[in-house]
């Protein structure tokens, strides 16, 4: 998997999943493959909701930012337009938590996708969601590319990574 932070993606904005500058924020940094994104976090105090118990809005947040970043390996950016999440079991504070996000089907401009809120020590699906994104316009897409990229070619790198990745698993499998 390509780790964005390492391929020159610029995560010091304010987004409050992937931001690093927002000092409330969650600090996401992902990991992407072909369709797929993943991240570590661990639920934080001041993310909570009831005492103990991570916010479900958070939860959601999660879900959704990793769905958004399984979609942009590929040069896509989108807005989500439909998210529905199922809440399986509540979700402590100071857990440590793997965030999946899938692309489910590629339809062109509608892309739906799957996520998943994980404990890390047993593999539990504390929640999940299905979302459905909207692929943003091209020239929207170049300029956000371009706030977004720490370098000029961050982006270009990224799907390189992935495609050797998948060039190594085919090898691999000969």
């Amino acid at each position: 998997m390509a780790k964005l932070s390492e391929l020159g993606v610029d995560f010091q904005h304010w987004c409050f999943a992937c931001g690093q500058l927002n000092s409330g924020g969650l600090h996401l940094d992902f990991e992407v493959s072909r369709d797929r994104a993943v991240a570590r976090y661990t639920a934080l105090q001041r993310h909570q909701g009831y005492d103990g118990l991570l916010h479900g809005g958070v939860v959601t947040a999660l879900l959704d930012e990793a769905m958004g970043w399984a979609i942009f390996h590929q040069g896509i950016w989108g807005v989500t337009a439909k998210i529905s999440v199922t809440f399986r079991e509540p979700v402590p504070i100071g857990v440590d938590l793997r965030v999946v996000g899938e692309i489910a089907r590629d339809r062109g401009r509608v892309i739906e996708t799957h996520g998943t809120v994980e404990r890390v020590e047993d593999g539990t699906t504390l929640a999940e969601a299905e979302a459905t994104f909207l692929r943003m316009p091209e020239g929207r897409r170049r300029e956000l590319e371009q706030r977004y990229s720490g370098t000029e070619d961050a982006f270009a790198r990224v799907r390189a990574a992935v495609e050797r990745e998948e060039r190594s698993r085919e090898h691999g499998r000969t």
